[in-house]
């Protein structure tokens, strides 16, 4: 019975154990964002980026790169702006491969995208 009982508390123990660590490793996730982006596409071409920071003591800074790793867009929007948005109109730029980050205090955020030429087709009516 003192086995039993013994077995019961050490298995007890090793779950209570592997709770608490993975509570402890999500807080740990929880803690090192400092905020939180939305990027998306709309039916128009265009990209809009939504920034929601914790922390608006930090100037936060906007970058679309090409994928030669040329700034195409910098914007730093500065301190004090805890939620802001931005639509990008892509029309102009050429088809390739693009990144857009985002960073603030030190931690940076980072979204790819494909841009293709859409074909259009000819149309020839005989009369």
């Amino acid at each position: 019975m003192k086995t039993y009982i013994k077995n019961i508390a050490i298995a007890f123990a090793l779950v209570t154990s592997f709770a608490f660590t993975a509570n402890a490793d999500d807080k740990a996730t929880k803690k090192s964002t400092g905020f939180g982006t939305g990027i998306y596409s709309t039916k128009g071409g265009k990209i809009n980026v939504l920034v929601d920071k914790v922390n608006q003591d930090s100037p936060t800074i906007l970058l679309l790169k090409n994928d030669q790793g040329e700034v195409v867009y910098r914007e730093v929007i500065e301190k004090g702006s805890q939620k802001f948005g931005r639509s990008f109109n892509l029309n102009d730029l050429e088809a390739g491969k693009y990144e857009i980050q985002v960073t603030s205090n030190g931690e940076t955020q980072s979204k790819s995208l494909q841009l293709t030429e859409q074909k259009t087709e000819r149309v020839l009516t005989i009369n």
